[in-house]
């Protein structure tokens, strides 16, 4: 049975002497950016928005996609949280949301839930902003049938948008595990010998994410032919003389993700691996004099284009960078489609990256944040990669 919903009110957050200090700062400005939108509602059920607006990540919602989740801003004042029953105290504890409302999974089915929860704000009727690119198929037909005079439109541009200006909270998340990931990948680094294989090198990378706090990463180390593999995977392989080695990290320390990658060469570099790193680095550093308020996005990707291609490059991706936060790929992407122009507390990577198939691959990668006056980089400092890393 459903959990008696208390009387709507405002998610608040909570204060550790045990008052309230007001709707949450992220509340605040999703219910804004709502009310800019034209919209009476907003519905989120994807895990990366309903953390970022709850503030905490249900476990089952990681695991289980039998179970929703979902958090619906209305008006000036709605507020609620729906989890299964399971869950129920542990949202109540740890949600920025005081209106938690449960559901049995094998009872009842969480869009009527939804549904009760809409029409309670006064919004059946309305226009309601929700995740069309996420919601079930068959939780849009129920709810359809049950709002019938309601208007669903998507939120993603809605949700990225406003997610891409990070508070100093989030910046403060963002550099922590940034700098974890960029230590560790500097340890590791210091330890490779030719001989070892890939998976050798993942085996440390672990330890030290983990003993640095950081248990729900991803990681990837290719090297040889292994490293021209954008999104390589870890094998059995040996390190041999002369192979380009790519380590990437992507951490994850209270649900905000880092994305650090570094390249190095066992042994010396050779003429044709120097020329290239060269040309990559030129283009970083030029694109680096551009990033600032005011700056649009197209630009620093038309900039890092230019100077690539000068160098005899083609870049193999499309973009430059990706905004960082809640997943590894948000807004801003940079690069020619975007219309975006940076703004302070924007949080982005720049990834310059060149693949020769079959071969090998140069890939470095950090993490940086706009500020009032110009730009700060997260990472890059501890292990710098400004020429290719000799190891072994």
């Amino acid at each position: 049975m459903n959990s008696a919903p208390p009387p709507a009110a405002p998610a608040r957050e909570r204060d550790p002497a045990g008052g309230d200090s007001g709707e949450h700062e992220t509340l605040r400005r999703l219910r804004r950016a709502m009310k800019d939108a034209g919209c009476d509602a907003l519905v989120a059920l994807s895990q990366d928005n309903v953390t970022y607006a709850s503030g905490f990540l249900v476990p089952s919602h990681a695991t289980n996609r039998f179970r929703r989740t979902i958090v619906i801003l209305a008006g000036d004042t709605f507020a609620a949280q729906i989890v299964v029953n399971v869950e129920e105290l542990q949202a109540r504890s740890r949600s920025r949301f005081r209106d938690i409302r449960s559901y049995n999974q094998f009872t009842e089915n969480p869009a009527d839930t939804l549904a009760d929860a809409l029409a309670e704000a006064g919004v059946a009727g309305g226009r309601i902003a929700i995740e069309l690119d996420f919601l079930p198929a068959q939780d849009y037909i129920r709810l359809v049938k049950r709002l019938p005079r309601a208007e669903f439109e998507g939120c993603a541009e809605l949700f990225f948008r406003t997610r891409m200006i990070k508070s100093e909270e989030e910046i403060a998340t963002l550099r922590r595990v940034g700098t974890l990931s960029e230590r560790v990948i500097k340890d590791v680094l210091g330890g490779v010998r030719v001989g070892m294989t890939e998976i050798d090198v993942s085996r440390r990378l672990v330890d030290g994410m983990i003993a640095g706090g950081s248990s729900n990463f991803k990681y990837r180390v290719g090297s040889g032919a292994n490293s021209s593999i954008t999104n390589c995977g870890t094998t059995s392989k040996k390190i041999e003389p002369g192979d380009t080695i790519r380590i990437e990290v992507l951490g994850d320390i209270d649900n905000y993700r880092s994305n650090v990658t570094r390249t190095a060469v066992a042994g010396r570099p050779d003429e044709r691996q120097a020329r290239t790193w060269a040309t990559l680095m030129r283009a970083r550093d030029e694109c680096g004099k551009l990033l600032r308020p005011g700056t649009a996005v197209a630009e620093v990707w038309r900039t890092y284009l230019r100077i690539c291609r000068e160098g005899g490059i083609e870049p193999t991706l499309k973009f430059l960078g990706h905004g960082i936060g809640q997943t590894i790929h948000e807004e801003p992407y940079l690069t020619e489609t975007k219309d975006i122009v940076f703004e302070p507390n924007i949080t982005f990577t720049m990834e310059p990256l060149y693949m020769i198939p079959g071969e090998m691959g140069f890939h470095v990668e950090d993490m940086y944040v706009i500020t009032k006056n110009g730009c700060d980089a997260i990472t890059g400092r501890i292990c710098p990669n400004d020429e290719l890393i000799a190891v072994g």
